[in-house]
């Protein structure tokens, strides 16, 4: 099977001479079921970017043995844990990123790892969002794609895969359906993306929270932040004791219901189970 021709295009338009010419990589894996065949709708595939550009090898090669030989610089499966450095050998290198954006942001790596999900990932948390979690594998689509599953359009289904009942509780209130209506992106607007803020207290309430960015202090909306913050509060304060009632009252917040709030900060009847 011959390259596409878009794919030397591409590759005469940018100049990718570790792309060039033949790719062993593609003329197997293209006539097989599997990732390759997803990879044609990948951003990187457009970018002429190939399989060895990532996992190593030589493309050149006829020979699978040879071609995905160690001594031809063939990479064994990234963990989980290592994904993000994987993916930041790139994405971090503005002289990479540079060939295919003129003004790129190559701070997502650093950003990611002061987030929530970094610092659990390096933690040893194996099952903590890294990169293809949020912006798939092999599929990745660029951002502002309305199928990207990291599209404004997508990004909250894509948090829902973990955080199914803060997504339920989000999606028919009135930020659920503005942020839907709007094309906004869901969960990141307030939560941030690569540098994802993990849920406290502090982030309902005071000068820097998240709600002042949009809602002046003394409205309606800000007050409800407040006295959601409060119930927070009094749940912190009680200690690991009430550990349960604060994680079910911070997903409660994302309805912006202050009664279902102080609903679920009340203690579980040992029995409740039992109806």
């Amino acid at each position: 099977m011959k390259t596409p021709m878009l794919l030397i295009a591409l590759i005469t338009l940018l100049g990718c001479g570790a792309c060039a010419g033949k790719d062993s990589c593609f003329d197997c894996h293209r006539v097989m079921e599997g990732m390759s065949l997803k990879f044609t709708n990948d951003v990187h595939f457009a970018r002429a970017i190939s399989c060895a550009n990532c996992h190593g090898g030589d493309q050149n090669e006829t020979n699978q043995n040879i071609a995905m030989n160690a001594s031809r610089g063939f990479k064994v499966r990234v963990t989980r844990q290592g994904v993000p450095e994987f993916c930041g050998n790139c994405h971090s290198d503005t002289n990479v990123m540079s060939k295919f954006e003129p003004q790129p942001r190559v701070d997502q790596l650093a950003k990611y790892r002061t987030s929530v999900h970094g610092k659990l990932l390096a933690a040893g948390r194996k099952r903590a969002a890294e990169c293809v979690d949020c912006h798939g594998v092999h599929n990745t689509r660029a951002v502002d794609d309305p199928l990207s599953t990291a599209s404004p359009q997508r990004v909250s289904q894509t948090c829902a895969k973990c955080h199914a009942s803060t997504a339920g509780a989000f999606a028919n209130t009135r930020h659920g359906r503005l942020f839907t209506n709007q094309h906004m992106p869901g969960c990141t607007v307030c939560h941030s993306a690569h540098a994802t803020e993990p849920a406290t207290t502090a982030m309902l309430t005071g000068p820097p929270s998240v709600c002042t960015r949009c809602h002046r202090p003394g409205t309606p909306p800000a007050q409800l932040a407040e006295d959601m913050a409060q119930v927070l509060a009094q749940l912190e304060a009680a200690g690991p004791g009430a550990k349960d009632a604060l994680a079910r009252a911070r997903v409660a917040v994302h309805s912006l219901n202050l009664e279902a709030v102080k609903k679920a900060a009340e203690p579980v009847s040992p029995n409740s189970d039992a109806k």
